[in-house]
């Protein structure tokens, strides 16, 4: 392996497995809204921006978030639809690793990176350890040299020192490690914001970042993309 980067850190869902498919499957028919609409409506908006600024203590209350989505779509609350909510986040929740639906180019990108000889860290926000079983049983090889999470670091994945820990787990440097992940404000930012690189894998086409915020060093569609980044962050 040549160049700057002898660290990376891999994030699960959405990255390289497809979870939101899972989750919005299992949401579907339980409110007046599309099962995909209710899962981006309980993870991406309750979950990410109302609980995590407002309620951090409350991160694993699921009446809260139920409560949360009633009264964000203006609807009486409902005990029996509301637990129809958590039997299906917990049902697709485990399907992320007793029954995965991994990206086409996963399997591609694992054996590439490992084949390369990084340190490979998966960095997930819970159930790490059944998520790399999952990973390694589908490539049948051992692929990380470390299995981080949330609860084991201490932090969440949207706190630089969640980074900090990891950095300091896996025994590397932020200047040698890049963050490869999905979403920015848990993949990419606060990997940034202590020093490591970051590529941000975009499948979805989503908007970039506003003017005057840290940005990843690299934007790409695909795992086989950041690839190619990685390659470039080498180069850097």
């Amino acid at each position: 392996m040549a160049g700057l980067i002898k660290t990376v850190l891999l994030d699960y869902d959405n990255t390289l497995h497809d979870s939101d498919s899972k989750f919005a499957e299992r949401f579907e028919g339980i409110l007046p809204i599309s099962g995909k609409g209710l899962w981006e409506l309980y993870h991406y908006h309750i979950h990410r921006e109302v609980v995590h600024k407002h309620y951090p203590e409350r991160h694993d209350d699921g009446e809260l978030h139920c409560r949360l989505i009633f009264e964000y779509l203006h609807i009486p609350y409902d005990s029996s639809s509301a637990r129809r909510i958590l039997e299906g986040y917990y049902e697709a929740e485990a399907d992320c690793w007793r029954n995965p639906t991994f990206y086409r180019d996963t399997l591609q990108f694992l054996n590439q990176l490992k084949y390369t000889g990084y340190k490979l860290c998966l960095t997930t926000g819970n159930h790490s350890l059944e998520k790399a079983e999952c990973l390694e049983k589908f490539g049948s090889r051992r692929y990380f040299d470390y299995v981080l999470e949330e609860k084991l670091v201490g932090y969440s994945k949207n706190d630089p020192r969640f980074y900090q820990a990891v950095l300091k787990s896996s025994n590397s440097r932020a200047e040698e490690t890049a963050s490869i992940g999905d979403n920015l404000t848990h993949d990419i930012l606060p990997a940034k914001a202590v020093g490591a690189k970051a590529i941000w894998v975009n499948r979805k086409g989503k908007l970039e970042l506003g003017k005057g915020q840290l940005r990843p060093d690299f934007e790409a569609h695909d795992l086989l993309a950041a690839l190619r980044c990685l390659e470039g962050l080498a180069e850097i």
